[in-house]
């Protein structure tokens, strides 16, 4: 079976690429908190690295807690369905959201995914392989030193959410 990417000399995918880390992910806490919010308010869901864009969205409850609502800076809307699942245990339940594409259940989705060589935000929310992102250790070994010197920083990519916008506003205004 031949493979249809293309591979480099030492075997590791080679052409086009980016990093699933390097780019803003959105984790299901926030629909977790619009969903279980009594007030059923839209809460905002930011990110904002000291280098490098911020994106923000709003999100909001649908179809009586089974879907979160996103609108986007450019005012465009996506409806994403979520899935509860419950743990093994029996002391608690898991959160997915449902990838709009693939229609599978996924802990995270993507803001930005690559489109040929670039990478766009015109494609709404996607999960990681819809979007065609890859982790930066796929495709080669990775040594237990340089696991040991621990994982890229995820910090910068994930987001904050508030119910009120006013509680951030000072933070976020320009100086």
């Amino acid at each position: 079976m031949e493979s249809t990417r293309k591979r480099g000399p030492d075997g590791r995918f080679a052409g086009a690429r980016c990093d699933v880390e390097s780019v803003p992910r959105l984790p299901t806490f926030p629909a977790r908190w619009v969903l279980e919010d009594p007030r059923q308010r839209p809460y905002l869901v930011f990110w904002a690295p000291k280098n490098g864009p911020a994106f923000a969205l709003k999100m909001t409850p649908a179809e009586d807690g089974l879907a979160v609502v996103i609108t986007l800076e450019n005012r465009e809307t996506q409806t994403i369905s979520v899935l509860r699942r419950r743990l093994p245990r029996g002391t608690g339940g898991a959160l997915f959201y449902i990838c709009p594409s693939c229609k599978r259940p996924r802990r995270y989705l993507y803001r930005l995914a690559m489109s040929g060589p670039a990478l766009v935000a015109s494609r709404g929310l996607l999960c990681q392989r819809c979007a065609n992102l890859r982790f930066a250790s796929q495709g080669w070994y990775k040594s237990a030193f340089l696991r040991f010197c621990g994982p890229c920083a995820r910090n910068p990519w994930d987001p904050q959410a508030v119910s009120d916008p006013r509680l951030i506003a000072e933070d976020l205004a320009p100086n």
